[in-house]
C-alpha cells in the first residue's frame, strides 16, 4: 500500500462581502458641517473628508466622539462605524464701557470668558477720573445669562462689586457696590466681540436689592 500525502492551500476567498461602516455626525453649538462624499454607508478603510463652518459670532472649537481633535478639516479613516460632533462656542471678550451715575467716574471693564461653556471671567476694571487719571483693579466673576457678577480688587481701596444682569445682547444693566453703597452703571459692548446670544431670550431681573 503507497501512502499518499494530501496537501491543502487554505486562502482568503477574495469573493467575501466588503465591510461597509455607517457616519453618524451632530452639532452642539451653532455651526454646521460638510462630508465628502456622502454616502449611506463607507467602505472599510475609505476616507472621508468633513469640514466645520461656524455661524457669525461662533468659533469651532473641535471634534469629539469617536475622535477627539481640533484639526479642520477632519480626516477621517472609516475603519468601523463613526459617531462625531463638531463642537461650536462663543467667546466672550468684550471691552464693556459704562458711566457711574452719582460720582465723577466713567468705567471701562475689560473682561474675558474662554468659551460660552466656561463661565468664568477675568481681566481688569479701569475707573477714570475726569481730570485724566485712573484707578485700574482686578476683576474676577462669572457669566451665567442672565446674570453678570465682577468682583474688583486693588490694594488699599474698597473692593468694588459689580452685580449686573443682560437686558439684551448688547447691554448689561447694573450696579456698582462701593462699601456699601450701590451705584446705577449699565454697561454697552464697545466692540465687536460677540456675546452670549442666550441674553436675548432670558428675562432680565434683579439681583441686588
Amino acid at each position: 500500500t503507497i501512502a499518499g500525502l494530501i496537501f491543502i492551500s487554505c486562502s482568503e476567498d477574495s469573493n467575501s462581502p466588503e465591510e461597509y461602516y455607517k457616519l453618524t455626525m451632530s452639532v452642539l453649538g451653532e455651526g454646521s458641517y460638510d462630508v465628502f462624499p456622502v454616502k449611506d454607508e463607507y467602505k472599510d478603510g475609505e476616507s472621508v473628508t468633513i469640514t466645520a463652518t461656524a455661524d457669525t459670532g461662533w468659533r469651532f472649537k473641535k471634534w469629539e466622539g469617536s475622535i477627539s481633535t481640533n484639526y479642520n478639516p477632519l480626516q477621517l479613516t472609516m475603519d468601523g462605524n463613526k459617531s462625531v460632533r463638531a463642537v461650536f462656542v462663543v467667546p466672550f471678550e468684550p471691552v464693556m464701557t459704562g458711566k457711574w451715575t452719582g460720582v465723577e467716574y466713567n468705567v471701562t471693564f475689560n473682561v474675558t470668558q474662554t468659551s460660552i461653556f466656561d463661565s468664568t471671567l477675568t481681566g481688569t476694571l479701569v475707573l477714570t477720573l475726569n481730570n485724566g487719571s485712573t484707578l485700574q483693579y482686578s476683576v474676577t466673576g462669572y457669566n451665567r445669562p442672565p446674570a453678570v457678577l465682577m468682583n474688583c480688587d486693588r490694594p488699599g481701596y474698597y473692593q468694588i462689586t459689580y452685580a449686573g444682569w443682560w437686558a439684551d445682547n448688547t447691554h448689561i444693566d447694573g450696579e456698582l457696590i462701593e462699601a456699601g453703597y450701590h451705584y446705577a452703571c449699565d454697561l454697552v459692548k464697545a466692540t465687536d466681540s460677540p456675546l452670549p446670544k442666550e441674553g436675548k431670550s432670558l428675562n432680565p431681573k434683579r439681583i441686588v436689592e
